[in-house]
């Protein structure tokens, strides 16, 4: 028996796996190439946008953590900004009380 060179569209394999072709029967069961083909044509294909989107969609309560996240971190620099302050005031009333006024000098 001579072998067929031909291999039935993806369309015909299409209507194999719906309804049945008696011609392609023989065919699909000696080759191994319209076999994969038929596998890859079975399985059902979900479009890549849809699989990536739902894939790399933030998560529903992202806004409300980084809205937290950010007036967390804003109070932290405002409480160290005061604290700074206050460590300072120190040092400015000692420089304002050793330091003399301006024009009183001892030019007499």
């Amino acid at each position: 028996m001579r072998r067929r060179l031909w291999h039935p569209s993806g369309r015909r394999l299409a209507v194999w796996l719906d309804q049945g072709d008696p011609k392609l029967d023989e065919h699909l069961a000696t080759c191994e190439r319209c076999a994969g083909r038929l596998e890859d044509l079975s399985r059902p294909v979900a479009p890549v946008g849809e699989a990536l989107r739902t894939m790399l969609a933030p998560p529903p309560d992202l806004q409300p953590r980084l809205r937290t996240g950010i007036a967390r971190k804003m109070q932290n620099r405002e409480d160290l900004r005061l604290l700074v302050e206050l460590m300072g005031l120190p040092w400015q009333t000692a420089r304002a009380m050793v330091t003399p006024p301006p024009g009183d000098g001892d030019d007499e």
